[in-house]
């Protein structure tokens, strides 16, 4: 350029079209330029005079380009790029609609125009006189004169006619008035007809025009200012209603050929033309009908091109209402545009709304055949759960609800009222009946196997990733779900298929490693929750039920009383058992406690004499413990056997769950030859074998006691140190809580083997209170209403097991994990939304019942109602739940103490 504009103050941000804040400034090394004229000087300061302060930081000089050829950063291109592949896709879309249309119209034209040319040619000849008939009549009246001529002749027998015939003029010429419609009725066709040819052939040459710009510029900002440049000339030239008119050029010129020919034919045969004009009348009712269908029900199919002008009038007249999302929930007039409206009424919240997505999902279900096209559609169920609306159109898909399968207005349109959003149209609702409903859902079920099936093996899908990838689809589809619709979950999946899929995530997300690089806590919760309620179902089977009841037969049948409910004679086993383990334990504990001591190396066995020397007692009574209970041997069996039921019954899917199933640890201690039984594979700290328990508590004394006969360093049974002669279970966690924190531990048991011989309530529950206190992701917002989902589906049947006495006193023992114990609230402690959702439930359990255990939940309720202050909604429920407020005594009325006066 000759010439650039005036430097820019440094912060302006730009500096000769580059950034600022180098620190220098530049010099300006272009010449100045010269003085104004008087003319250009007064222009010039009148310009510099209107520039505001802000703007009178650029002065510019005339003929010179300004800074605002840089009005966009150059990241702004990302930006413009959106709104050019929006407005590409929007505008190829309609020009797409109008192409096809405009080329129906000239295909329809040029045949239509062809075949009324051939009745023009008829048709316009009765506009003129015709030479022919004149010629005719002519030709007649010469016949007619010369016939007379030659009768004179021969009658008078003179060469010379008595008088000459005078000759007739040819009529002038009229033309009917039935020709002249006729003519102006099929010219005026050809002219619409032609005319829409012509205005198609333009429209075809204004969207080619049109759509250029996204094809000749490749600048996102240049192509998307003058796309919005053509845009709003189009819609200001009122552009869609010219092309949406040209098809009514067509029909038109069609009536009006129509009417032509009812007038011609009435002229030639009018039976002929009676019954072409009732065909012609019925085809005009049809397309009336057409016109104002849309009008009356939106959701017509039947239109025509002068239905937008019928919607314009209706809307001014009715006026109305549409809401949705987009309006905040207010509701807002429909639009004037047949199309947008149409759209608005389409999204408008309603119950009809609901039905037709309802009537989506079992359409898509219905016609979803392969796996590549059902996955996408899996992948996306948990997010159309996630709203309120979506669960409430999945209940509809799955629910007792009538569904509309057919739409057919039979209503006329009502009178305005400007509240209504619309005409009231009653559709004669089919009802789909609740088979068909179940054969939808049983359909998807059968799908979503199959996508499991593949899966399970590795051979199907080409990588290890799209495996992973559906499996995890899968889960999170199954388990939105069951949590959303009241619906048993094998409805989506079998129970062996869905126990592989899950073992198989559960070893590639590393389920059972939280630590590990890459873990998915949120994934791991959802994993967690689906496995919690496929076990749920998978230990309702009569294998685990009979298992459950052998161990509490063995537990009734050691007493050998005859008679009585086992439930109650095993409760009195399970209580001497009770005392035995309790007793054995702490002597164990005891003898632990000696045996860690730090002790020098050269001591050891001076501090072993002295162990054996001073717990006697301890020693004495593990000894009494192990051989008294040697009748609980068929009752370890049956425990034993109910382990090994449980987890193959549930898949292996138990193990993976934290703190369900753990493995028996090794004992390197030596054992007796004979009278000792191996430790089994699988270890359930809620079913622990209490005479096998005792026994690893009671190899601690036999070493003792061997060493102590055969003496220090030539027992075989001699440790390294003298902490390996206590037993492992002694270091276990889950077991010392089963034994320390519970008063009757085995008594419990019983219970639990109770609960789950009737379905497992509280069972389930424990299992749900273990995963959420070792979850790092429980505290989540997003967790939350996974976890109380499947609280809820877990303990759904609660009302039928809320009178069984076990059930109450577990869950009053479980009351004791999930209420904290005082304000410094450690990490592993419950979130507050599980303590809600726990407190409330054991209310609607406990309501109005009696006893040591409900006074005992009372007192621990009430004591965290103290610790939270005073002031806690939930916990205050349900102690007014379990003990509702006496009613008022009704007020005794005392005798006056006074006396009639006896006057």
């Amino acid at each position: 350029m000759a010439e650039t504009a005036e430097q820019v103050v440094p912060d302006l941000g730009v500096q000769n079209g580059g950034p600022s804040g180098s620190g220098t400034e530049e010099k300006d090394t272009s010449e100045k330029p010269a003085p104004p004229t008087d003319s250009e000087g007064g222009e010039a300061h009148a310009r510099e005079a209107d520039l505001g302060p802000s703007d009178a930081r650029i002065v510019f000089n005339e003929g010179r380009e300004t800074d605002e050829a840089h009005e966009y950063d150059e990241r702004a291109v990302k930006f413009w790029s959106v709104y050019v592949d929006e407005a590409e896709s929007h505008d190829k879309a309609l020009i797409e609609t109008w192409k096809d249309d405009m080329e129906s119209v000239i295909i329809f034209a040029g045949l239509y125009s062809a075949s009324l040319t051939a009745f023009l040619a008829e048709s316009f000849q009765n506009l003129t006189p015709d030479p022919l008939q004149e010629n005719v009549f002519y030709t007649k009246q010469s016949v007619q004169l010369l016939a007379q001529i030659s009768a004179q002749l021969a009658a008078s027998g003179s060469p010379v006619p008595a008088s000459i015939p005078q000759i007739q003029q040819f009529p002038p010429f009229h033309v009917a008035q039935s020709d002249v419609r006729v003519n102006v009725y099929w010219f005026m066709s050809l002219v619409f007809s032609l005319a829409a040819a012509l205005a198609a052939t333009i429209v075809q040459q204004w969207v080619r025009d049109y759509m250029h710009v996204f094809q000749r510029y490749n600048h996102p900002l240049k192509r998307a200012r003058i796309r919005q440049f053509l845009y709003e000339g189009a819609e200001g030239w009122y552009m869609p209603v010219v092309v949406d008119g040209v098809p009514a050029l067509i029909h038109i010129s069609l009536f009006l050929f129509f009417l032509g020919l009812a007038d011609f034919l009435f002229n030639i045969n009018t039976p002929t033309a009676v019954t072409t004009t009732t065909v012609i009348v019925i085809c005009a009712f049809l397309y009336l009908w057409s016109i104002i269908a849309p009008v009356h029900d939106p959701q017509s199919p039947y239109q025509s091109p002068l239905s937008g002008i019928f919607w314009l009038l209706f809307q001014i007249i009715r006026r109305r209402t549409h809401r949705d999302h987009s309006t905040g929930g207010i509701r807002k007039r429909l639009s004037t545009n047949m199309s947008e409206g149409r759209v608005q009424l389409a999204m408008d919240e309603s119950d009809e709304r609901k039905k037709r997505d309802a009537r989506a999902i079992r359409w898509v279900i219905d016609n979803l055949t392969e796996d590549s096209e059902l996955e996408p559609f899996v992948l996306g169920i948990p997010g159309s759960l996630n709203s309120k609306w979506g669960k409430k159109v999945w209940e509809s898909v799955s629910g007792d609800e009538e569904h509309a399968t057919a739409h057919i207005p039979d209503t006329p349109i009502p009178a305005a009222d400007p509240q209504s959003p619309g005409p009231l149209i009653a559709h004669a609702a089919a009802a789909t009946s609740p088979a068909n409903r179940e054969d939808t859902l049983q359909d998807l079920g059968s799908r979503i196997t199959r996508l499991l099936k593949t899966c399970t093996d590795p051979g199907i899908l080409p990588t290890e990733d799209a495996r992973r990838k559906r499996a995890r689809a899968c889960v999170d589809a199954a388990l939105s779900l069951v949590l959303s619709m009241e619906h048993e979950w094998e409805w989506f999946a079998e129970t062996e298929i869905l126990a592989q899929t899950l073992t198989y995530l559960g070893d590639v997300e590393r389920i059972r490693e939280p630590s590990a690089a890459g873990f998915d806590s949120m994934f791991a919760v959802r994993w967690t929750c689906m496995s919690l309620i496929a076990v749920r179902k998978m230990l309702r089977t009569s294998a685990v039920h009979d298992a459950a009841q052998r161990v509490i037969t063995c537990l009734a049948d050691v007493r050998g009383e005859k008679g009585g409910e086992k439930d109650d004679v095993a409760a009195k086993t399970s209580g001497i058992i009770d005392q035995y383990v309790k007793t054995g334990w702490e002597a164990a504990d005891n003898l632990r406690i000696e045996l860690n001591r730090e002790v020098e190396p050269d001591k050891t066995e001076e501090r072993f004499q002295e162990i054996v020397r001073d717990n006697k007692s301890d020693v004495a009574e593990l000894e009494y413990t192990w051989n008294i209970l040697g009748w609980a041997e068929d009752t370890d069996e049956a425990i034993i056997t109910l382990v090994r039921t449980m987890v193959h019954a549930t898949g292996g899917v138990l193990e993976y769950l934290p703190g369900v199933v753990l493995r028996w640890q090794q004992d390197p201690r030596r054992m007796p030859d004979k009278g000792m039984r191996a430790a089994p594979t699988y270890l359930m700290p809620q079913f622990i074998p209490p005479r096998l328990l005792v026994q690893r508590l009671w190899l601690c004394v036999w070493a003792l006691r061997n060493i102590s006969a055969v003496g220090w360093g030539v027992s075989l049974s001699q440790p390294k140190t003298l902490g390996e002669l206590s037993a492992p279970e002694l270091h276990m966690p889950a077991v010392r809580a089963l034994i320390e924190e519970t008063t009757s531990p085995l008594k419990t048991q019983l219970w639990r083997l109770q609960d789950l011989r009737d379905g497992g309530l509280v069972y389930m529950l424990e299992l749900l209170i273990s995963v959420i206190r070792s979850s790092k992701a429980a505290s989540h917002h997003s967790s939350r209403p996974v976890f109380i989902g499947t609280f809820r589906h877990v303990t759904s049947d609660w009302k039928e097991r809320r009178h069984a006495l076990g059930v109450q006193r577990l869950l009053v023992n479980l009351l004791h994990q999930v209420l904290p114990k005082n304000n410094d609230t450690p990490s592993d402690e419950m979130p507050g939304y599980v303590i809600d959702e726990f407190l409330a439930f054991l209310g609607n359990v406990l309501a109005e019942k009696k006893g040591s255990h409900v006074t005992e939940a009372i007192a621990m309720i009430q004591a965290y109602v103290d610790l939270r202050g005073g002031t806690h909604e939930v916990a205050q429920k349900a102690l007014l739940t379990i003990t509702p407020p006496k009613p008022p005594k009704p007020h005794r009325r005392h005798r006056s103490s006074t006396r009639a006066d006896p006057s």
